[in-house]
Order: structure tokens, then C-alpha cells, then sequence
């Protein structure tokens, strides 16, 4: 059975199974506690499965000289923010962000608030392989206890994450007037999100805020957007926001029922950062799936667009690489150059928020010219990650789609690195044409790797 633990974002796996049954989370939480080696801030989401992974986590780092500050459940930005904030020597998180409550997931973060680098996550990946000395220690399946789960937050750290937030923003109910709809995907910012909003003014409706460890992320937040947008309809609203389960990204839908995923909020955010001559250098990191009209729309101010592989830590690399203020991707992750850390859906929420309030401008009036080029994606369930460049009729048909989208759009087949999943992306100025190549290509893949 293969070692590797980590994927793009962390060790996810449907808890209980390896990489997430009792034997392997323990020895996960000793490779981690001599790894980073002093105090840990340790914080989790509102899965079933969290607090039985903190506990062997906690079993694993006492093994060790680690010695673990229980965050209670908390947004995952928290923990970096904090990690880095307040000198720890690393923080973890628990969560398996927008997947089912089955799964779930262990996050790593370096005492500067980063995710571990490939070398460290090695070094973790080759620790565990030593502890787990047998197959039987791999192959064994826990059941996950019963437990009272809420987003209730006693510990204090809640406090100090909004604290650190607010310091970036204008003093006082600044949101005083504005209407938000808040679908907290009844995850982490449940408690963490109304509470601050509420705090500095604004007039909010909140949803799918009282998770019971089951209903995280269920036809709701983030991946379920059709919920908010529902929502919208009933409510007299300046704009909606949907958090994933542990609050990493947000989504938007406007007070017309306009979608607004990361790609405007992108933009949008370009263009302030332009005006305010704080866009140096004048660069955008965005990734593979990033739509093309906003690599045009940029271009056309003099802004460049940099791709990266999906993902936030990839989006970071770039931007401490080039110095780029902003980063992020279409699924709601932004990297703000004030932190230059992992994405946040609430920071970026107090962001937009404060565009429409400065500007005095509605959010459907700040991202009026945002027309997105027809895109289209598809998911296929895959029972094992075969290299596409072992499958010449795969490579072939690529290659002919890439040849036809020449100059007028984009083919991106990748794999997905935290689920059993080949994302199929086709990007152009014509939807049917996008219909029959995607159907083609998918023809071609499935007979290739059955």
C-alpha cells in the first residue's frame, strides 16, 4: 500500500479508513509533534469525526515534546493566522474543507502560518511508514463514536482570529446599513462569521449555521451555492456569501441573484489596488482553471495574469516568489498581501464588503462588466490515478482539442489531488462547441481507463 499521504491541500480520506483510522492518526500526530517540535495550535471543523481525531492526534504529540493548544472549532485561516500571529512553532487543523462529513482531514502549517513545504510533508510521510510497522496497522477501519458536535467556542482563539481581522479595517459599525445573507455551510465560521459581522454593524440573515456533525457542507455553503442563491430571492439584500466548511473560500451572489465566484472578486480587487498604486508589480496569480475573460480583462488595464496548479498553497508559492499582491482561483480562495497566507471567505467577505461600502457602489454596479467566457467542467469518478501520459489515444484526442481551442480558449485534464476524481475543464467563446469536444474527449478517457 503506498505511503504517500499528502495531497495538494493536506492528508484527506474518509475517516476511520487509512490514512485516518485510529493507528495511523496517532502516528501522523507524533511524526508531526517531532517534526515541529514546541507548542502546536491545534483547531478543528464541525465534522463527527473531529474530536475523535484530535484526541489521537493528541495521543501521538504527547508521545513526543509537543505540546498541543486546543483551538476548539475554528476556521482554518484561523489557525495560520494564528500559528504565525502568535509564535507558535506549528498549528494543525482538522477538517476535510468542502467534502461530505464522512471524510475528513489533517492540515499542517509551519510556524510562519504556511503550509508545510513538499520536504516536510516527506519527512512526516517517511516518520509514519516507520511507526506503522504492519499491514494489519494500515488495513484496520475504525468506527467513528457518536458525538455532540456545535460550532460553540469557548477557548478564546475565536476572539483573538476576529481581533487580528479587524485591525485591517476602518474602527467602529462601518458596516452600519448593509444587508448580508450568510450560508455558514454549518462548518467552522457557523459562530465565528455572524458574530464578527453583526459586530461592525451590518445587518445580517444567517443559514445553515447549527452543524450536528452530519450536515456539514450538505446541499449547502460554498459547493451547494443553489441554496444562497434561493435564499437571495426572499431576502432584500445588498449581496449573499457562502463560506466552505472550514471557511478557507467564499462564494458571492449579488442583490440581483448574480453569481460572483473568484474571478470577479479578483478583479474587482485588481482595479482598487490599481487605483490606490498599491498593485506593485502589476500581476495577478490566478491557476489552471482561472476563466479566460479575466486573463483578457486584466490584460486590457495592463495587468498581467500568472498561472499557477490549483490549489492556495500554489497560488502563495507564486506570490512570495514575485511579490504579487493578489492570488486566487474561481472556487472563492483569495491570498491577500496583507497576511500572505491561506485563503480566507471571511477576510475576503470584509474585503468586497468594504468596496461597496467606500465606493458607495452596489456589488452588482462593481462587477457590471464581468462577462464570463462559457466554461465548461466535468468530474469523472476514476478508481485509480492512471499518468495520462501513459494513454496515447487520451494524449491524442488532447491534442486535437488543444489545436481546435488554439487562440480562442483552453483545455485543462487534471486530477484532482484531494478526491478519486479527473476534472475536465473546456474553456471558449462558444458553449456547443465546448459541449462537443467535452463529449468526445470523455469518450475517449473512459475507454482508455475504463
Amino acid at each position: 500500500m503506498s505511503t504517500e499521504l499528502f495531497g495538494t491541500d493536506g492528508i484527506r480520506s474518509r475517516a476511520g479508513e487509512f490514512p485516518l483510522n485510529s493507528h495511523a492518526v496517532a502516528a501522523i500526530g507524533q511524526a508531526i509533534g517531532e517534526r515541529l517540535n514546541g507548542k502546536i495550535l491545534v483547531g478543528q471543523d464541525t465534522r463527527m469525526s473531529s474530536p475523535w481525531i484530535f484526541e489521537l492526534l493528541k495521543q501521538g504529540i504527547s508521545r513526543t515534546s509537543g505540546i498541543i493548544q486546543d483551538a476548539g472549532v475554528i476556521p482554518t485561516p484561523a489557525i495560520a493566522l494564528l500559528t504565525k500571529w502568535l509564535g507558535y512553532s506549528g498549528g494543525v487543523m482538522i477538517s476535510a474543507s468542502h467534502n461530505p462529513y464522512e471524510d475528513n482531514g489533517i492540515k499542517v502549517f509551519a510556524s510562519d502560518g504556511t503550509k508545510l513545504s513538499d520536504a516536510d510533508e516527506g519527512e512526516i510521510e517517511k516518520r509514519v511508514s516507520e511507526l506503522l510497522s504492519s499491514d494489519k496497522e494500515r488495513e484496520h477501519t475504525d468506527r467513528i463514536p457518536d458525538r455532540q458536535i456545535s460550532a460553540a467556542n469557548s477557548t478564546g482563539w475565536g476572539e483573538r482570529y476576529q481581533e487580528i481581522l479587524i485591525s485591517h479595517f476602518p474602527q467602529g459599525a462601518w458596516l452600519a446599513g448593509l444587508r448580508i445573507v450568510l450560508d455558514c455551510a454549518n462548518g467552522a465560521m457557523s459562530e465565528i462569521a455572524p458574530g464578527l459581522l453583526r459586530r461592525l454593524g451590518a445587518e445580517i440573515t444567517v443559514t445553515h449555521a447549527f452543524p450536528n456533525g452530519t450536515n456539514i457542507n450538505a446541499a449547502c455553503g460554498a459547493v451547494h451555492l443553489e441554496s444562497l442563491t434561493e435564499t437571495m430571492k426572499s431576502h432584500s439584500a445588498d449581496f449573499g456569501v457562502a463560506f466552505d466548511g472550514d471557511g478557507d473560500r467564499s462564494l458571492f451572489v449579488s442583490g440581483n441573484g448574480r453569481l460572483i465566484d473568484g474571478d470577479p472578486v479578483l478583479l474587482t480587487m485588481a482595479r482598487r489596488l490599481r487605483r490606490s498604486g498599491q498593485l506593485n508589480p502589476a500581476v495577478v496569480v490566478g491557476t489552471l482553471m482561472t476563466n479566460f475573460s479575466l486573463e483578457r480583462m486584466l490584460s486590457a488595464e495592463e495587468i498581467a495574469l500568472t498561472r499557477v496548479s490549483v490549489g492556495d498553497r500554489f497560488i502563495f508559492e507564486e506570490m512570495s516568489r514575485s511579490g504579487a499582491q493578489l492570488g486566487g482561483e474561481p472556487s472563492g480562495h483569495i491570498i491577500f498581501s496583507d497576511f500572505r497566507l491561506s485563503g480566507d471567505g471571511l477576510f475576503t467577505t470584509l474585503k468586497l464588503a468594504e468596496a461597496i461600502v467606500s465606493d458607495h457602489a452596489s456589488l452588482d454596479v462593481l462587477t457590471r462588466d464581468w462577462a464570463e467566457a462559457p466554461q465548461l467542467l466535468k468530474n469523472l469518478r476514476v478508481k485509480q490515478k492512471v499518468p495520462l501520459e501513459t494513454l496515447p489515444a487520451v494524449q491524442e484526442k488532447m491534442t486535437e482539442v488543444n489545436q481546435e481551442l488554439q487562440g480562442c480558449g483552453r483545455l485543462v485534464v487534471r486530477y484532482s489531488g484531494t478526491e478519486p476524481l479527473l476534472r475536465v475543464m473546456i474553456e471558449s467563446d462558444d458553449a456547443a462547441r465546448n459541449d462537443r469536444l467535452m463529449a468526445e474527449l470523455l469518450d475517449t478517457i473512459r475507454k482508455a481507463i475504463g
